[in-house]
Parts: structure tokens; C-alpha cells; sequence
């Protein structure tokens, strides 16, 4: 399956990743981060920030669920969904989100379930923050990357999953670039391993 998007991606601020491709942000050898398994294994990254062109940015993909119609109408059926998601910036004033959803639609686009997640990068933590690697990596920030995980049952009648994640940054416009660090007016966020699986409970 393959991410689409409702915008122009391509130039840097709006950059994603060539599919199944990592980048040098995870390329710290054997020190533990708290990043997923096999890390890179579906990673991209999305950036926002106060300028009007790059304020929103979105991918998303339809998963047709006609392959389990059978033992979906004759015994319980559960979905399961993990995301890892970081951020670059970690300022609780930063105003960016990022939310991912799993819509679960019948045949006549009605959401019968839902699976929801946002993260702020206030979340986060520079996990090298006052340390002596902090010095010597010229205070780069170490991002954190949590996992979100979710188990529901599919209702009957489903016949389509949908998966969107959407990034905004939907502070005032005027803010000023000469009375805020970088780390107020963008962000990237991170993602890898995202996964939607069914099983038959």
C-alpha cells in the first residue's frame, strides 16, 4: 500500500522519506533510544510551521477489507495498530500536533469504530539532555520515540480501514521570527513501524 497526501509534497519543509528509506537521525550505533525494532523498517518524517504553505500536511491510505468479510460475519474479528512517532522539537510551547487515526467504515462510508492518537512535542524528551554525549554530538537533540498500541474489535459490516496522519501548526501567523527560537514556530515529527493488522479472536 502506498501513502497518499491532500498536499504538495517535495520541498524540505514538507518532506517525506522514499518509502522503506531511514534517515541519519536513528544512525547512533548501539545506544538505546527506546526506538522500535529493525527502526527504518517504514520510517518518514513531516514538518510544519508558521508559514501558510506549510502549516497543514497529511498522508493517509485506504486497507480494503473484503479478504475477511467470511469470519468477519461469523466470529470476532480484532484489529490491532502500533505507531512510533518522536519529534524533533520538545518545548511544550511549541503549538504543533500530530494526530493519526484508523477509521473503520461500512459499505456506505458510515464510521462504525475508531482509533485515535495525538502527540505534542511537549511530549517528548531529549534523551541526551545536559549530558556529556549531549557535548559531544554539538548538542543535536536525541529524540524520543514512543509507540502507541490499540486492540478493538471490528464491527460487523466493516468493509474498509482507513488510516490518516495529519500535522498542523495552528499558532497566530504573526508570530515573530526575531522573538522566537526556532523550536517555537516548526516541527518535525517522526514516525516508523506503523502497522494495522486482524486477527480472529
Amino acid at each position: 500500500m502506498y501513502w497518499k497526501s491532500d498536499y504538495t509534497l517535495g520541498a524540505e519543509s514538507n518532506w517525506v522519506s522514499e518509502y522503506g528509506v531511514t534517515s541519519h537521525e536513528w544512525n547512533h550505533g548501539t545506544k538505546k533510544l527506546g526506538i522500535p525494532k529493525s527502526p527504518g523498517n517504514n520510517y518518514f518524517r513531516l514538518t510544519v510551521n508558521k508559514e501558510e504553505e506549510h502549516r497543514k500536511i497529511n498522508l493517509f491510505q485506504s486497507v480494503n477489507l473484503d479478504d475477511i468479510q467470511v469470519v468477519l460475519n461469523s466470529d470476532t474479528v480484532m484489529a490491532e495498530f502500533h505507531v512510533w512517532i518522536g519529534s524533533n522539537y520538545t518545548t511544550k510551547s511549541n503549538c504543533a500536533f500530530t494526530e493519526v487515526k484508523v477509521l473503520l467504515y461500512d459499505s456506505a462510508g458510515i464510521v462504525l469504530d475508531s482509533i485515535f492518537v495525538r502527540k505534542t512535542p511537549g511530549e517528548f524528551r531529549d534523551l541526551d539532555a545536559g549530558t556529556p554525549d549531549a557535548e559531544e554530538r554539538g548538542f543535536n537533540v536525541m529524540h524520543e520515540m514512543l509507540c502507541s498500541s490499540f486492540t478493538r474489535q471490528v464491527p460487523r459490516g466493516t468493509r474498509q480501514a482507513f488510516v490518516k496522519i495529519q500535522c498542523e501548526y495552528p499558532c497566530a501567523k504573526h508570530m515573530n521570527d526575531d522573538a522566537e527560537s526556532q523550536g517555537e514556530f516548526s516541527n518535525t515529527f517522526f514516525f516508523d513501524n506503523i502497522s494495522l493488522g486482524f486477527y480472529q479472536k
